[in-house]
């Protein structure tokens, strides 16, 4: 996220150590890399959809950010297990978690037992796939670890000759190889939003990574640690070649935050000019080079304001631009974090929250993240668990991963004009699912199927009457999903409210 959202983080991150780059050729790499994509992986088709398994894909994940971040700070910790379990059977499809720690002296497990760093790696990995939970790992979370970490300013990432590229390079080449066959992973990500930092002018100076002694930071910063696009986009381009020597198919994520709103003529023309919606598209372009296959911002209810010189933005109209910018540059979106905080206050929490979600749902987007799952250290603000007062987002998404599986190959063509309805809704007792007369006069073949929040089928009949009741009074008060088929083609998706 932005500035204003990073100041509400508990930063926390990166998890590396100094080896030595002794990679193969990429020759030798390439050789042994199949063109084929693992099963049940994502990857992004030719004219810029998410796919998974042969079809277009949508759902909505949650960021797990520290689940494995505690294990690197104690290995005995696997709590992660739970998580995966609660979020598997909830139809929860993917995570977003930091594959590091943050602070340079945090990196001490991979440093001196990468055996055991790795042993533990494993099992997350393994755990997830157990559970059928897909993984997007961030490996370089905070943008200075690195370079702090190899003795370097920021700028060095640009370098690619520099220490910190080299570590990048080492690490990177070992996690991917390591895990390029596993269907748990959907994704790779550089790190947490690398653009907040970005082309900050004359300001720069005031906005550099913070300091930590303790934590194995410099006492000082200087002016070679601002950070600008064109290192952004070094550093992503080197991320990428690199993955790409193991990988060729999955995407790759910028993790990039929400631009600021004259974030382009800071980049292009070192003003501070307000961006138009054809410069926030020029800018994804900018700041998401186009080998990564992808698109990524992070969106919070504090960033749309008065966002663009050309028109009044709101969360939907961010969320139509980010889309269309998108299709113009045939790059699938990610929308990588979104989420309302605590601190707003249970009405307007609920409220905004209820907007992001209707604008990620009403323009289907392919693939978001909700911020943030189990992170007690965010519990002032933006933790969401299922035993908190915040667990009704869980349950929203839930219920949207759920619209997303039942509507799957949902075809309404022109050869199928199905008119039906069901009401009274919400119910307690009986609903009524109407259909036309005409669709039933032209269907030899009509039923519906009764589902459940997690995707259970509970009931199938075949519907041979305009109306036809479908009793929910021995059901528990929640949410249920009636999909109508016909002539063998899933035409429609009803929610129904049980209460």
């Amino acid at each position: 996220m932005a500035f204003s959202k990073n100041t509400h983080k508990f930063l926390i991150g990166f998890f590396l150590l100094i080896i030595s780059f002794n990679c193969k050729s990429e020759t030798e790499i390439a050789s042994a890399i199949s063109s084929t994509s693992v099963a049940g992986t994502l990857t992004v088709s030719a004219d810029g959809v998410f796919m998974r398994n042969g079809k277009a894909y949508q759902g909505i994940g949650v960021n797990y950010f520290n689940a494995f971040y505690r294990t690197i700070l104690n290995t005995s910790d696997t709590t992660y297990s739970a998580g995966f379990k609660y979020l598997s059977n909830n139809k929860i499809p993917f995570v977003r978690f930091s594959a590091t720690g943050f602070w340079p002296n945090e990196l001490s497990l991979y440093q001196t037992n990468k055996a055991l760093y790795f042993s533990a790696l494993d099992k997350f990995v393994k755990c997830a796939e157990r559970n059928g939970v897909g993984l997007i790992p961030s490996l370089f979370w905070f943008y200075a670890t690195v370079p702090d970490l190899m003795g370097e300013h920021m700028n060095q990432w640009a370098n690619p000759n520099s220490k910190t590229i080299a570590f990048m390079r080492t690490y990177t080449a070992e996690v991917v190889s390591r895990y390029k066959d596993s269907p748990a992973i959907w994704g790779w990500e550089i790190g947490n939003e690398f653009n907040s930092y970005c082309d900050l002018l004359d300001q720069a100076i005031n906005f550099l990574p913070k300091v930590n002694i303790a934590g194995g930071t410099p006492a000082t910063r200087t002016i070679e640690d601002a950070f600008t696009t064109n290192i952004l986009r070094a550093a992503l381009t080197e991320f990428t070649t690199t993955v790409r020597m193991y990988d060729p198919n999955r995407p790759i994520f910028s993790g990039n935050a929400m631009p600021a709103a004259n974030m382009y003529h800071r980049y292009k023309y070192a003003n501070w000019t307000q961006d138009s919606s054809a410069d926030f598209t020029s800018l994804l372009d900018v700041q998401n080079p186009s080998g990564l296959k992808s698109l990524t911002i992070h969106l919070y209810p504090d960033q749309v304001i008065n966002h663009f010189s050309n028109k009044i933005a709101d969360i939907n109209i961010v969320i139509q631009e980010a889309m269309r910018s998108a299709n113009e540059l045939k790059r699938p979106f990610f929308l990588g974090e979104f989420g309302s905080p605590k601190t707003l206050g249970t009405v307007i929490e609920a409220q905004k929250f209820q907007e992001i979600l209707s604008a990620v749902i009403d323009n289907k987007v392919q693939l978001s993240a909700l911020w943030v799952y189990d992170f007690s250290s965010q519990d002032a603000d933006w933790n969401i668990t299922q035993t908190n007062s915040r667990k009704y987002q869980l349950d929203a998404i839930i219920n949207a991963n759920a619209q997303f599986l039942l509507s799957a190959g949902i075809n309404e063509t022109k050869d199928i004009n199905l008119s039906c309805s069901v009401y009274p809704n919400p119910t307690s007792d009986i609903v009524q699912l109407k259909v036309g007369a005409s669709s039933m006069i032209n269907s030899q073949s009509m039923s519906y199927q009764l589902y459940d929040m997690q995707g259970r089928l509970l009931e199938t009949k075949k519907i041979v009457a305009e109306l036809t009741n479908i009793a929910v009074n021995n059901l528990v008060p929640s949410i249920y999903f009636v999909k109508i088929i016909q002539e063998n083609q899933e035409v429609k998706v009803f929610k129904i409210i049980k209460d």
